[in-house]
């Protein structure tokens, strides 16, 4: 069950540090997460921001010495809003690259991004930080659960659906 709690506890202080990602979902498959960013009339280039995307990101890698396995963007439309979906392989996956996807989105998307919450308090926004450092660094993913983590009504929800388990 620790196990179980520390992964949830990483959905929840990533949604609570990160008020622009919408959702955050771990699958099970690819071990991988993907953060949804959601997007109000969002008129940029996808392409161009894929572009910057990949740039940066190959650049914090190379710097670091990191091989990733899963990076990719997607871009669905949901009728009034844009989902940006970013999906990253979870064992490579860092609180600073978390923090340079949130800021490659915002800086690119500006207010079209969705914001749900206030902005932290500094000595907040250090606790979350080293609280999610300690889950990523901690944190053993079960392989047979897929979690999706949201906010509903100021809340923030986690579920877990076992594999096998047909989602409705």
């Amino acid at each position: 069950m620790e196990r179980e709690g520390s992964q949830v506890d990483l959905f929840i202080a990533v949604l609570v540090r990160f008020p622009q990602i919408g959702t955050i979902h771990y699958e099970p498959e690819t071990n991988a997460l993907r953060l949804a960013f959601l997007l109000k009339a969002a008129h940029q280039d996808f392409q161009g921001f894929v572009r910057r995307f990949e740039s940066h990101l190959a650049l914090f890698h190379n710097l670091r010495g990191e091989d990733v396995a899963v990076a990719s963007l997607k871009k669905g439309d949901t009728g009034e809003l844009t989902v940006i979906e970013v999906i990253r392989d979870l064992p490579s996956l860092s609180l600073s690259e978390l923090n340079l996807i949130v800021e490659l989105v915002s800086d690119y998307y500006g207010d079209a991004v969705v914001r749900e919450g206030q902005q932290m308090a500094e000595d907040d926004e250090l606790e979350q930080n080293l609280l999610i450092e300690a889950l990523l660094m901690s944190s053993t993913w079960r392989p047979r659960e897929r979690l999706t983590g949201f906010r509903e009504n100021g809340r923030v929800l986690v579920f877990s659906v076992p594999l096998g388990v047909r989602e409705s």
